[in-house]
């Protein structure tokens, strides 16, 4: 054949492009190589598109999908470039994903024009481990079949070119065999190159143990892989390191040495093979039962360091064959020698680790020492030096409990104690009499080391037992020049050894510094004390106005308005109100006992509980009394209590939900005019522990009238000593009733203050009004599939319902286009490159007043709004569409735009007012 001449086999068409031809004895041909190419990757099934005399691609062979497999044979051709199409992919946006994975290659010369097919195959067997690997294979067979076409001499006259033709074939699939035995080999060395280097420059054997047995793992393309280690009695072997799904419950079993492969392996010191696991008496079940697994066949090698066998290491499961082979063995002791390797270098390493934490120790005292010198420094107060300080104890002297035993100055009757236990300092004070040891030790100034036995617990009084645990060491502590008669003392030592003269020396070292520094604390508290006295009313007062609400709640539900004044400078009444969303209203109103800077930090703390409980927790108003009474109680001092009146309002119902806790009837005037008080049970907050509490339940009606209020409201008196009253109060506000709520409230304070005829009030004034409108509001909601053409039927949808009820300029616009926006971000973003079927969203909205609420949930990808870019404005407006725009689009024309993902779903929420 002349070099430039083509073979008969290729063919030119009347436009000059080649294709091969055809006959029922090539179509054999053909078929042939598709089996050949199925077997090289486990296919299901293989076509070859070649090129047709009239330049289209022509099928050989069969395909379950021919729809999807022709689109990837179109597109091999076109782009001359081999690719890989994982099960699941989508191929166009506004079509399902492939039900298959898999490989096409391209047949012919990248660089000219000879381009004569696509090789195809579908159903790719263990796709997601070997792909790269089986399309390198396939590429290769690709090419060198290429190459076959166009060096194989057709001729009519020649009766045994079929016969070469085939026998070139196998030559083929055998050069093919050996390129991937090749390749296989070649990734061996490379890994066993890398796993050497890890092992040489890495000192972390958690990291380099994962790393082998990985590569073990992936050389001999096994479902898992384990390593296993001898205990230090030598009778088990411990799953140290386990790749696979099932890592978790197999670290948790022990094999016995002489059972099972493993431990078999372990006594012999030869490595085995098991082909056939489910039907030897041999294998360990134990593993399989536990972790739900089924092992197939095993491989396994011991790790021997010198003569001594300390592990055995396992590949499990073949993945693309049925048996490991005898060739594997060789292969597999190269893994478990660079195994015993890593470990014996770790082993070797630990005496220099020993001496670099020794180092560490030396370290951590010095930085101990500087620690205690920043505690000093930035400690305003005694709570939190000792804080800061017996933190540092503790963890210097490796204990669990430190603490400083003082006897007071002002009280010689009493020790004040600060204890740290459990992390968490605590300050706390007992009679002289309830200690004997800590009393004698500082009389006599001498330091005692000992373990608590039962004997010496005998003397233990109980300030004793409250600080001393396990073993202890005890520093009386007297600085020269000073009044501080104290005691530092560490007890429950964590290591095996109680405390030794190298922790007294540390003690003797930190204690000086502190007992400098909390004398130092004391003086300038008695300094800051009497400064503080001349703040306190103004540090109440900004504190009770930060308890107070910034703003109203504003909704078309109701009219609220609300007045709390002061009697003195602080006040000792609060009152709060939140919307959970637009379907549930909570409303209180409490009076804390006392006037004064305790007062209103306990204020603060009774009003944070029950904001959080009622904020964050769905507890009808006695059952969330109940639980913030027990919390308050805790943290009640000095006799302290609040009573409290508190209200849960839900839209759709009407019902509102009341409970009391000690505090006056509060008033529910219909919309006839007539009135009925609101009663409760249950003491006020923070009296006694356990307390329940009773309430009510009511239906509120428009034009219904609720009144909050505290008794400074009614109990105010004219200069003849005559009360306001309740009676006079309802009657105020009931012939005002017509009247809005916030002018009603601040009209019933006028009228207190001209009954007084007094400038400065009885007691504090606190009213809460809170008027109930008629409201119309209807929802409806409908399920779309996520697809373009649905998008509108979402717009025909809207307009049905609500275009008619929207009278707001182009609201109707607004909202149309951002609807628009978020249905398309769903259907072609959110979904895309999903693997699931028949994917919807759903759309609901609800209309209460002049208010409209949207809301769109998916089940797509996890939207984050924080990855959406910002939009250029100038390059949409040109006609250049960039990502973020619709976003910004929706938040623009919108009152209101939020997202949520509640681990399952997207949702998004619009609102807008359209009247």
């Amino acid at each position: 054949m002349k070099p430039n001449s083509l073979p008969p086999i290729i063919l030119k068409n009347k436009d000059g492009g080649f294709y091969l031809s055809s006959s029922s004895e090539l179509d054999d041909v053909y078929h042939f190589i598709l089996g050949q190419a199925k077997r090289f990757v486990s296919a299901k099934s293989a076509a070859i598109y070649v090129r047709n005399e009239r330049g289209n691609l022509s099928r050989i062979g069969l395909i379950q999908d021919k729809i999807n497999a022709g689109k990837i044979a179109k597109h091999v051709f076109k782009s001359k470039k081999s690719i890989l199409v994982k099960k699941g992919t989508t191929l166009d946006p506004n079509e399902a994903p492939v039900s298959e994975s898999y490989i096409a290659c391209y047949l012919g010369d990248e660089i000219g024009d000879m381009a004569l097919g696509v090789l195809v195959l579908e159903g790719i067997k263990h796709f997601q481990n070997f792909s790269e690997q089986d399309l390198d294979l396939i590429n290769y067979f690709s090419a060198n079949l290429n190459a076959l076409f166009k060096d194989t001499v057709f001729s009519e006259e020649e009766p045994q070119f079929f016969n070469s033709l085939t026998t070139s074939v196998l030559l083929l699939i055998d050069n093919a065999n050996i390129h991937n035995n090749n390749n296989r080999l070649q990734y061996f060395l490379e890994e066993i190159i890398r796993v050497a280097v890890l092992i040489n420059t890495s000192v972390d054997l958690e990291h380099v143990l994962v790393m082998v047995m990985e590569s073990a793992k992936s050389v001999f393309r096994t479902e898992a892989s384990s390593l296993l280690l001898l205990d230090e009695k030598k009778e088990f072997l411990v799953f140290h390191t386990v790749t696979g799904e099932k890592r978790e419950e197999v670290s948790k079993i022990k094999v016995p040495v002489g059972q099972g492969i493993a431990g078999t392996v372990a006594v012999t010191k030869q490595p085995m093979i098991i082909n056939d696991a489910q039907n030897d008496d041999r294998v360990f079940r134990d593993v399989d039962k536990a972790s739900n697994f089924v092992t197939r066949n095993i491989l396994a090698s011991p790790l021997i360091v010198g003569d001594e066998v300390i592990g055995v290491i396992e590949a499990i499961n073949t993945i693309d064959r049925n048996n490991f082979s005898q060739d594997d063995i060789d292969t597999f002791l190269s893994f478990s020698s660079a195994c015993a390797v890593a470990i014996q270098k770790t082993r070797l390493l630990e005496n220099l680790n020993i001496t670099n934490l020794e180092l560490k120790q030396k370290l951590s005292t010095l930085e101990s020492i500087f620690d205690l010198g920043q505690a000093v420094l930035e400690s305003h107060d005694e709570l939190g030096l000792m804080s800061k300080t017996l933190s540092i104890l503790t963890k210097e002297l490796s204990c669990e409990d430190a603490g400083m035993v003082i006897i007071e100055e002002k009280n010689k009757n009493r020790i004040q104690v600060y204890a740290r236990q459990l992390g968490i300092v605590r300050e706390s004070f007992f009679p002289m009499f309830e200690s004997r040891l800590f009393l004698s030790l500082m009389e006599s100034g001498n330091p005692r080391m000992a373990v608590v036995t039962p004997q010496l617990e005998e003397s233990f009084l109980e300030l004793e037992f409250y600080t001393l645990k396990k073993n202890f060491l005890i520093l009386p502590i007297a600085p020269r020049g000073g009044n501080l008669r104290a005691a530092l003392y560490v007890s429950g030592k964590h290591s095996a050894h109680s405390f030794n003269e190298t922790d007294l020396r540390m003690l003797k070292t930190l204690s000086s510094p502190l007992a400098k520094a909390y004398e130092n604390l004391k003086l300038n508290q008695e300094i800051i004390t009497k400064k503080s006295i001349e703040k306190e009313i103004e540090i109440t007062r900004k504190i009770q106005n930060n308890i107070l609400p910034n703003a109203l709640i504003q909704s078309p539900l109701f009219d609220l308005g609300v007045m709390s004044v002061a009697a003195k400078e602080v006040s000792g009444d609060f009152y709060d109100f939140h919307a959970f969303g637009d379907e549930q209203f909570s409303f209180l109103v409490a009076d804390v006992s006392g006037k004064s800077l305790p007062a209103a930090i306990f204020m603060a703390m009774s009003s944070s509980i029950i904001r959080t409980l009622s904020r964050t927790t769905d507890l009808p108003p006695s059952e969330l009394l109940f639980r913030a009474n027990q919390l308050i109680y805790e943290d009640s001092q000095s006799g302290m209590f609040v009573t409290l009146f508190l209200v849960n309002y839900q839209r759709k119902t009407r019902t509102l939900k009341f409970a009391s806790a000690g505090h006056n009837d509060q008033i529910w005037i219909r919309s006839d005019g007539s009135f009925e008080l609101l009663k409760g049970k249950g003491a006020p907050l923070g009296v006694v522990p356990h307390t329940n509490y009773q309430g009510g339940e009511i239906q509120l009606e428009p034009g219904d009238i609720l009144v909050f209020y505290t008794d400074g409201a009614i109990e105010e008196k004219s200069p003849d000593g005559e009360e306001y009253g309740l009676d006079r109060f309802i009657d105020f506000i009931i012939q005002r009733r017509y009247e809005p709520s916030q002018k009603i409230v601040e009209s019933v304070y006028d009228d207190i203050r001209s009954f007084s005829r007094s400038e400065e009030q009885y007691d504090d004034f606190t009213v809460m009004v809170l008027k109930f409108a008629e409201v119309t509001s209807f929802e409806m909601v409908k399920t779309f599939d996520a697809h373009p053409n649905e998008i509108p039927k979402l717009r025909d949808f809207i307009s049905e319902h609500l275009e008619s009820k929207i009278t707001k300029p182009f609201a109707f616009d607004d909202i149309l286009i951002s609807l628009d926006e978020a249905a398309t971000n769903i259907v072609m973003h959110s979904y895309k490159d999903t693997e699931l079927q028949n994917p919807k969203f759903e759309c609901k909205f609800e209309l209460i007043g002049d208010k409209l609420k949207i809301v769109l949930v998916d089940e797509g990808k996890p939207f984050d709004r924080k990855k959406v870019p910002k939009p250029s404005v100038e390059a949409n407006l040109k006609g250049e569409r960039k990502g973020g725009f619709g976003v910004y689009l929706m938040e623009t024309l919108m009152d209101k735009v939020s997202y949520e993902y509640n681990g399952k779903q997207n949702i998004t929420y619009l609102e807008k007012t359209i009247v």
